[in-house]
């Protein structure tokens, strides 16, 4: 029998009416696979490959056949944007099935939740925050909710592993199972993984089944490549978005960049040259401070208009929503990582099969200085195009910002429990499984100590007043930092959203334009703003960049080798030679390591005397040799006065000379025993965002083992041969 003819009939119907004469092989394959097996299922696949109907074809041809007493399919996405969009391909999916689809998110509103909880049923969509909501707000509802669920579709799986937020997905699903007897089957679906049997692993992570892995090559789409480069001066940048809006104005594109801010600029300096030339404004901006409306005309315009249309964004348009044929990505600065370029990437080309993306840097270019956003450019496009590499997920065995999450959440939706059984409860959820009862006892006395948690006269654990206000509060359902944001209003209408909080007079970049602050409402957060032509100060703090070793390692590649990359612009060759002699000159690139492993650390004094390292480390690397030479006693034995650094160099100001310095460096590098030796546990940064209520011991085990990494330090230093 075919796969297509095992498909439901109203399936069948909606695959003749597309005129589609065939499914493609991960189709036929997956509807195998769901309707004749049991284990879980990764589908991974270039995006528009169909691999979104791959899992939904034969999963509604099951719930078609066997309708499901409550919820018979959760399907997990990322972002709302990609729930709606998917909400409205399901939608025309099921319009002659009768399977119900609802969307559970901030935006639906509140009657149709209601309908959801009184008749449940069909398809869920929804995200992992309002699924949190659910099992705190509605816990005597989960069983009706979700006792019929047979599966649980995950979709860009590469999105949430290694996360904290893919780690609160696993305490969900695992919850939601021992509270209403149900045993789903997951699917996940991803097109951007470097890692698939790490993949298979975490899709399965307590269900005691394992995961099948059907696989689509990435063969069918052809590359298209040019990279740009421009020198930081007022004549250059004059010319730099001169050739950015040459290369987009009269095309459908999306220009990805790597902060809000620069989002910002880069629409505003185009609309600029647009009101020159007297051109329409096709301009729009894409990212999650915008206020929704705006996203919604930007994400209408992609999709449905014919003509030349332009939006800047961030990571909210990297996902899987259907932004209809692309003419062109952009991609300015270098990608944060290859996983984000190979995402980006797959956006374009999905009708013509050629996939045109073009790279522009714009970087301080005075003399001696070393072009690194150009030379990372180059490295993560190589690490692709030569290997194919994609960032593997971060291990992260000691979550204890979300372990406090979950323990607050657990007794928050069910009220009070013994110890043993509250700690059974919890660290059996997947992402807790390396953490000691002990440390979680720790946590749990910390907590009754600050009023977190009370201890009731039987002895049992309930939740405490002064989680109360934490737990109750919309906030608490995400696991990932929120930052205080102001709504920007001009004429009534809300902006969108920035996490500062600008003096009166001063002006600021959002929605693609310059706006003047005529006053702020600390109280209720909001700031009123008139247009001007005037360039703003930064919108948003963000955060730097976590490059992978790999990526430094063949940034020195790129330096030591000779090749001619063919999709390098005169200017980005010529820049590249230059930088080519310069560090050879300075003794940079160690020919003796052929440029293929991490060197020696490099050491040189700059021009006024301040002693310039040049590591060849990842950021975790980078952040473990910073926390080294910070530590107060390596600190007074290197005569450290003052420390400053990017992403690849620290700038040192020493009483020591260089050679002194290096060898001291180096013997206490190699005398360190572990990474929570260098933590004092009072000065330590929060980087999750229930840092600050952890125990300090608990706090420094955890940023010792997500944040640091000794090993590759120790490599750096080039203990034996070239490392």
């Amino acid at each position: 029998m075919s796969s297509f003819s095992r498909l439901a009939p109203f399936i069948r119907e909606y695959i003749y009416a597309q005129q589609w004469t065939e499914l493609r092989g991960i189709q036929e394959a997956a509807v195998t696979a769901v309707l004749d097996g049991d284990e879980h299922l990764l589908i991974a696949a270039p995006t528009a490959s169909g691999k979104t109907e791959a899992a939904f074809f034969p999963v509604l041809s099951c719930l078609s056949q066997n309708p499901s007493p409550s919820v018979g399919l959760l399907y997990i996405g990322p972002l709302k944007a990609l729930i709606n969009d998917q909400f409205e391909r399901l939608t025309r999916l099921l319009s002659q099935g009768d399977i119900p689809v609802r969307r559970w998110h901030g935006d639906v509103a509140h009657h149709e939740k209601k309908r959801l909880l009184e008749q449940p049923g069909g398809i869920l969509q929804i995200t992992p925050e309002s699924l949190e909501a659910i099992l705190l707000e509605h816990p005597e509802n989960i069983h009706a909710l979700f006792h019929g669920l047979a599966f649980v579709i995950v979709d860009e799986v590469h999105a949430f592993m290694g996360s904290q937020r893919g780690d609160q997905l696993l305490c969900q699903l695992m919850r939601i199972g021992e509270l209403a007897g149900c045993t789903p089957r997951r699917i996940g679906l991803s097109a951007t993984l470097g890692d698939y049997q790490e993949a298979l692993d975490w899709l399965a992570l307590g269900s005691g089944k394992k995961t099948t892995l059907i696989r689509e090559e990435y063969t069918k789409k052809r590359i298209k490549i040019a990279l740009d480069y421009f020198s930081n001066s007022p004549s250059a940048t004059t010319d730099y978005y001169q050739a950015l809006y040459d290369q987009c104005h009269d095309r459908k594109c999306i220009i990805f960049t790597n902060t809000r801010q620069q989002a910002e600029e880069t629409i505003a300096a185009l609309r600029v040259r647009a009101q020159q030339r007297h051109e329409g404004d096709i301009f729009h901006v894409h990212h999650g401070s915008i206020s929704r409306a705006l996203r919604l005309e930007a994400e209408t315009e992609l999709k449905e208009q014919e003509g030349p249309t332009v939006t800047a964004a961030t990571l909210t348009l990297e996902l899987g929503l259907d932004i209809g044929k692309l003419d062109r990505i952009i991609q300015i600065g270098a990608p944060v990582s290859v996983a984000s370029f190979v995402q980006r990437l797959g956006r374009a080309g999905r009708h013509t099969g050629v996939a045109e993306i073009y790279f522009t840097a714009l970087e301080h270019d005075a003399a001696g200085r070393i072009p690194w956003t150009l030379l990372c450019t180059i490295a993560v496009i190589q690490l692709y195009l030569e290997e194919k590499w994609i960032e593997t997920a971060p291990v992260q065995p000691f979550p204890y910002s979300l372990l406090l999450h979950q323990t607050l959440s657990i007794l928050a939706s069910l009220g009070e429990q013994h110890p043993p059984d509250l700690a059974r409860q919890v660290l059996s959820l997947p992402p807790f499984t390396a953490i000691p009862l002990e440390d979680y006892q720790e946590l749990l006395h910390l907590l009754m100590e600050k009023g977190y948690i009370e201890k009731t006269p039987e002895s049992t654990l309930i939740l405490g007043l002064k989680a109360e206000p934490l737990v109750n509060h919309y906030s608490f359902y995400a696991v990932f930092s929120d930052e205080a944001e102001y709504r920007v209003i001009y004429g009534g209408t809300e902006l969108g959203t920035v996490n500062f909080l600008p003096a009166d007079g001063s002006s600021l970049a959002l929605a693609g334009r310059y706006w003047q602050v005529e006053a702020v409402d600390r109280r209720r957060k909001k700031i009123l703003v008139y247009p001007t032509q005037r360039g703003g100060k930064k919108a948003w703090r963000g955060s730097g960049a976590n490059l992978h070793p790999r990526i430094i390692h063949r940034i020195r590649r790129v330096l030591a080798e000779d090749t001619d990359y063919p999709y390098l612009s005169e200017s980005a060759r010529t820049r590249l030679h230059t930088a080519r002699l310069h560090t050879r000159g300075i003794g940079l690139i160690d020919e003796g390591c052929a440029g293929e492993h991490p060197a020696r650390f490099h050491f040189s004094y700059d021009d006024e005397g301040g002693i310039v390292l040049v590591p060849w480390l990842g950021s975790r690397g980078m952040r473990t040799l910073l926390t080294i030479m910070q530590h107060q006693v390596h600190k007074e034995r290197l005569s450290i006065r003052s420390l400053c650094q990017d992403n690849y160099r620290i700038r040192i100001v020493s009483k020591l000379p260089l050679s002194l310095f290096r060898t001291e460096l180096y013997h206490i590098i190699a005398g360190i025993a572990s990474a929570e030796s260098l933590l004092d546990q009072d000065t330590l940064p929060f980087t999750d965002k229930y840092d600050h209520l952890l125990p300090p011991r608990l706090l420094a085990k955890q940023y010792a083992a997500h944040q640091l990494d000794v090993e590759e330090v120790k490599a750096g230093i080039g203990v034996g041969t070239c490392i």
